[in-house]
């Protein structure tokens, strides 16, 4: 199972995935910035925007990602996709190779997110984080459709954990994670 984990920048993914795989002996991390990265910097395809445009960073995405699947139960992905068309190109990459994808978004608002951001030790990325903030406001909506949803403004980190731990085994055992209740869309 790969269990791709969504949200704004600064809400959590790396944390919470860091947690999953800390609980879960089999749990592997897999984060396709990396591959963002070789691109943006060593095969200089991206000069300005997002290397996520690129159809070069998500078939090589869906490559590793498949690749890495291998002794991972489930393989988490802490990444921020708020194009949906893009998401869905690849988890349609994912499952066409035979791999079950679950997409989780943790949501905040907004002034809970900025609070966050705030408070963050390092203020290297705060700049950045608040400026993406509108861009994950307007994708909200569409991506809360879009798989389960576990809202983070009122839970701890370790809270997260519990809950994305809880939809885990729902998925394994056979339901789609939308019954657990109001954190879930129907």
């Amino acid at each position: 199972m790969i269990v791709w984990i969504n949200g704004p920048f600064g809400v959590g993914k790396t944390t919470l995935t860091a947690e999953l795989c800390r609980r879960q002996p089999r749990a592997r991390a897999f984060d396709p910035e990396r591959i963002g990265w070789v691109l943006k910097r060593t095969v200089g395809l991206v000069r300005q925007g997002d290397y996520q445009d690129l159809p070069a960073w998500r078939s090589a995405t869906v490559a590793v990602a498949a690749r890495q699947t291998r002794g991972a139960d489930p393989l988490v992905v802490p990444m921020t996709v708020l194009r949906r068309e893009h998401l869905d190109e690849i988890f349609a990459g994912l499952r066409s190779r035979g791999h079950e994808v679950r997409h989780v978004l943790l949501d905040v608002s907004a002034p809970a997110l900025v609070e966050r951001i705030e408070s963050d030790p390092d203020p290297d990325p705060q700049g950045w984080r608040l400026d993406n903030l509108g861009t994950y406001l307007v994708a909200r909506h569409d991506l809360r459709r879009g798989g389960a949803v576990v809202d983070t403004d009122d839970l701890t980190a370790d809270e997260v954990a519990d809950e994305v731990e809880a939809l885990i085994r729902h998925w394994r055992d056979g339901r789609d994670g939308r019954d657990r209740g109001p954190r879930v869309p129907p």
